[in-house]
């Protein structure tokens, strides 16, 4: 499957990310069930910080708050692990949706 960022398998560029050495930025669609929450959890605690989106504000929530307990070993001491994190409600579906985010 292609994408506009290059290309490739989704999972194959997860575990890259995951085996990689420091902190990276990620975007997850999603984000607030199954895969989505699960690749975010992961990549927490390996300490990358998470952009993600989805479209009930109850499981950002939810997610948000239990990213607050996730310890990594990377993570800046100053900063605490909720806010190396940003969430938005979003349903990437919808065109209007997106125009937002320019």
């Amino acid at each position: 499957m292609t994408t506009p960022f290059g290309g490739g398998n989704i999972v194959g560029r997860a575990a890259a990310v995951t085996a990689g050495a420091g902190s990276q930025t990620v975007l997850i669609t999603g984000v607030g069930k199954g895969l989505g929450r699960a690749l975010a959890l992961e990549l927490a605690k390996k300490g990358h910080s998470v952009v993600g989106c989805s479209r009930s504000q109850d499981r950002l929530t939810s997610l948000h708050s239990e990213l607050s307990s996730v310890d990594s070993p990377l993570s800046d001491s100053a900063v605490s692990s909720s806010d190396k994190h940003f969430f938005m409600t979003v349903d990437v579906c919808h065109r209007d949706h997106l125009k937002g985010l320019r």
